[in-house]
């Protein structure tokens, strides 16, 4: 009895530290561009068209998410910034904050739903509101 339960602690040595050297699973990829769609008003459905989505380039490294307007070349006076986190949980929350040209600042609070997919609600400095959802751009 005492030599089985010997193997069984080496043998659970031997497993455990390959289970807690596996990284774990990224909330958002490193690199991906981002297509948004949003709305302008608040009721939890994202009516825009398909036609008023904005194209991001997010880089996402220890859940701290950076990125700009992927359309926009760097330097260009139009482009807007976007920063923010990814918070672990179930679901994932997302936090960001975009700033862009003549003071405008716009937070967005979504959560991942599904892998590549992200919805929640966006409010501006200058009085404006609505839903958003972001999903990652096919290649």
């Amino acid at each position: 009895m005492a030599s089985l339960m010997c193997r069984s602690l080496v043998a659970l040595a031997v497993v455990a530290p390959t289970l807690a050297d596996d990284p774990p699973k990224a909330l958002l990829p490193a690199e991906a561009v981002w297509v948004m769609r949003y709305d302008a008003k608040l009721d939890g459905e994202v009516t825009g068209k398909p036609t008023d989505a904005v194209r991001w380039q997010f880089t996402v490294r220890n859940e701290r998410v950076a990125g700009n307007l992927a359309d926009r070349k760097p330097g260009d006076p139009a482009d807007h910034r976007i920063a923010g986190e990814v918070a672990p949980g179930s679901p994932p929350i997302v936090m960001l904050r975009q700033d862009g040209p003549k003071g405008l600042v716009c937070y967005y609070t979504g959560k991942r739903v599904d892998e590549g997919r992200v919805v929640g609600t966006w409010f501006d400095n200058r009085g404006k509101s609505g839903d958003f959802e972001m999903v990652i751009e096919k290649k």
